[in-house]
């Protein structure tokens, strides 16, 4: 299994799928199912990230037979997520996945394991950045990777918008004395306490910055 397109032939076949079923899961023709099998297309980006989701198995796996561990023919990971702009969170549901409109800026790795509807963004101004060195920070243009379905907890960094704003924010969640709040690490800003017009969106479960 040398190929691309035999990796995705061969895995297929080992779930018992037919080319009209991924094809469908994933939103493409089965004709474009039909060239990356047979090595005249090479699937990029979000189709091949959710090929990879199809197929129960790592895009590494697909592109160059990356494996773990000497009898593993494959991983199952969630391993690219979309990396969309603030102005998307406006107009969230609960249980939307966000790559649905095409809109992903790019698709990009995510370091943990994570859920189907996690999603990247790039940190936005200097509130989550911390004035002391040695303790946790996320500066400007650092990516963070955002789990809606992961567990809310006091103490956790989150993503919340108001319902009667357009206006997403990036805090830290916490809870005292029966009462909710957002907290930023930079103490120039203030921290707000929060009720039912405010929508906790997801949970922070990682973070990334390039070289």
């Amino acid at each position: 299994m040398n190929t691309v397109g035999k990796r995705i032939y061969t895995r297929r076949k080992e779930l018992k799928l037919t080319q009209t079923a991924v094809a469908a899961m994933i939103g493409v023709s089965s004709a474009s199912l039909t060239y990356w099998e047979r090595d005249e297309i090479e699937p990029k980006n979000k189709n091949l990230a959710a090929l990879a989701r199809a197929l129960n198995c790592a895009p590494d796996y697909l592109l160059f037979g990356a494996t773990f561990g000497g009898d593993v023919s494959f991983v199952t990971i969630n391993a690219r997520v979309p990396l969309i702009k603030w102005e998307k969170l406006s107009t969230y549901t609960e249980g939307a996945v966000m790559d649905q409109g095409g809109e992903a800026e790019d698709w990009i790795y995510c370091p943990i394991q994570c859920s189907s509807s996690t999603f990247a963004l790039r940190v936005r101004g200097d509130s989550m950045e911390s004035p002391s060195s040695g303790k946790k920070s996320y500066s400007e243009g650092m990516v963070i990777f955002v789990n809606p379905l992961a567990e809310l907890k006091s103490g956790a960094r989150v993503i919340a918008r108001r319902m009667d704003s357009d206006e997403a924010t990036f805090k830290e969640y916490f809870e005292d004395d029966g009462k909710k709040y957002l907290k930023p690490i930079n103490p120039q800003y203030p921290t707000t306490e929060i009720g039912e017009e405010t929508k906790i969106i997801g949970v922070v479960i990682g973070s990334f910055t390039a070289e």
